[in-house]
């Protein structure tokens, strides 16, 4: 018993090892080169240098009030857009008659670059919150939409036929076939939603902000100071990180019935 429990030890080591190695072996390089000279310092700071920014945020008290910043506006925006999104393709995926008139609005509109609207929604809601959340909300109404949609129209019409030859009514067909069967691909959808609202975010308050991490990026590249923009390039990351975890967490959990 005890071998056994010192085999899993060692086999958790190991993979831990296995996951941290590129990132620890391209910090040692980069924290060598810049050491050495062979990468000027202005340009690509030393891990230490970076250290030392993230830490002059926190104790200015950015740090923490930069990433609340974004962290607000994305749940603000992925709420509202992912529950739209959600309702819309589920009534365009179950109704033949939602799906025929919204088919030309989603063909001309779901091309758009979300980046191209920002422009728009500063001039209609100002540089404040809400144009921020409307970016976050439109980026992440189409994935979850499209997912939506194509998850219920991908459902085998033989089981809906099955369930209309037991007698099922239309709303036990929906609960019961079309949404336990189409819900991977929802959920994939908000999973895509809430990675790419990162990078909405990010745009928008690099645009229009006075607080958030695309906010801090720019203005520390205004400012001539790298070592806080890789900060926050560094915090997006590890954001995006957490966020793909906890989502494929959740999904063991509510896939196991599959």
């Amino acid at each position: 018993m005890m071998e056994e429990h010192q085999i899993d030890i060692k086999r958790e080591m190991i993979h831990f090892l296995e996951i941290i190695a590129i990132p620890l072996i391209i910090c040692i390089l980069w924290q060598v080169s810049t050491t050495k000279g062979w990468i000027k310092a202005s340009v690509l700071p030393a891990p230490a240098g970076v250290w030392d920014s993230a830490v002059s945020l926190n104790e200015k008290g950015l740090f923490w009030l930069d990433i609340g910043s974004s962290l607000s506006r994305i749940l603000k925006g992925f709420l509202l857009g992912g529950t739209i999104g959600i309702i819309a393709g589920s009534l365009i995926g179950i109704f033949p008659f939602f799906d025929r008139i919204t088919k030309v609005f989603v063909a001309v509109f779901r091309p758009i670059p979300i980046i191209s609207l920002i422009p728009i929604f500063i001039l209609w809601l100002g540089i404040g919150e809400e144009s921020k959340i409307a970016v976050i909300t439109i980026g992440t109404f189409w994935a979850t939409l499209i997912n939506t949609m194509d998850g219920i129209k991908s459902i085998d019409r033989k089981l809906v036929e099955m369930a209309q030859i037991l007698g099922k009514n239309k709303w036990e067909t929906i609960r019961y076939i079309i949404f336990p069967y189409a819900f991977p691909a929802i959920y994939t959808g908000i999973r895509i939603a809430i990675t790419a609202s990162i990078g909405y975010v990010i745009t928008a308050e690099m645009i229009a902000a006075s607080a958030g991490v695309g906010y801090r990026i720019m203005y520390a590249r205004n400012m001539a100071q790298p070592g806080i923009m890789f900060v926050g390039i560094i915090e997006i990351g590890l954001f995006g990180l957490l966020v793909d975890l906890l989502v494929l967490k959740l999904q063991e959990k509510l896939f196991s019935y599959r």
